[in-house]
């Protein structure tokens, strides 16, 4: 049985190295940025590692807390932030999707918090900047392979929607996902497909989608994705991310530097 490490660990073993690893680039290393939700955590990570290291963002860039003091017109303007950082940095910088992106183009899966006074804003925003976009994304790192999404990727899921999919290798998950994402005619499609919400969240889906999965459905020490560690956000976590051999759940709020000996927060 696998043990999950704790961050505090993660962070002593930071703390011995930080110098060594502070913003190389090796081709090795990626800064992940779990939920957005308007908060602006992420800016002193891109400051400092942008153009060194590849950034990927887990998607849910929209729809704050109330209780956090952020409001919906600065979580928009925070949203607009990043996607002009994306266009400025096309290549230093990937974008996911999460369900509070996507509920905006498919009422199907509101989950809440949804921005109506700026949804056809947004609407727009997301639909006329597509190719800015991606569901899922695949790296190798430091011997590993990843495969990063806004909520996970339950096997099950993929088995649902096999006649759409086909059968993919693992490595081949994330371009089946984005390829529906990229093409404007099968996007409905794959945004029905993303409204599948667990039985956890009071959904009426035996498995989430990857932008909808629970972390809490997802078992240690079973790898869902054969080959794959898969990093993800969406289940907020009060202080420590959630770390076990086959998975991630990163939404802590602080974003974290994934490299040749594991993962730190940065």
């Amino acid at each position: 049985m696998e043990k999950c490490k704790s961050l505090q660990t993660l962070q002593r073993f930071a703390e011995c190295r930080w110098a060594e690893y502070l913003c190389r680039k090796t081709g090795s290393t990626m800064i992940i940025i779990p939920d957005v939700h308007g908060r602006t955590f992420w800016r002193k990570a891109v400051n400092e590692c942008l153009g060194k290291e590849p950034i990927l963002f887990l998607g849910d860039y929209l729809d704050p807390y109330a209780y956090e003091g952020i409001t919906p017109a600065d979580a928009y303007q925070v949203f607009h932030e990043i996607i002009d950082l994306k266009k400025a940095h096309p290549n230093d910088i990937t974008l996911l999707l999460g369900n509070h992106d996507l509920h905006y183009l498919n009422p199907d899966m509101e989950g809440g918090r949804l921005d109506y006074k700026r949804r056809e804003q947004i609407i727009n925003d997301i639909t006329d900047n597509a190719e800015l976009f991606r569901i899922a994304e695949s790296a190798a790192i430091g011997g590993k392979n990843y495969l990063f999404t806004h909520a996970g990727v339950k096997k099950g899921w993929l088995q649902v929607y096999q006649d759409v999919l086909g059968n993919p290798n693992p490595d081949e998950i994330a371009d089946r996902l984005n390829t529906l994402w990229l093409d404007s005619s099968k996007r409905p499609q794959l945004l029905n497909m993303m409204a599948d919400i667990p039985y956890i969240r009071w959904g009426n889906s035996p498995y989430g989608s990857p932008v909808w999965n629970d972390v809490r459905d997802m078992v240690e020490g079973q790898q869902e994705i054969p080959g794959f560690v898969q990093v993800f956000g969406h289940t907020q976590q009060m202080s420590q991310p959630v770390i076990c051999d086959y998975y991630m759940c990163l939404d802590v709020r602080c974003a974290f530097r994934l490299n040749d000996d594991g993962i730190v927060s940065v």
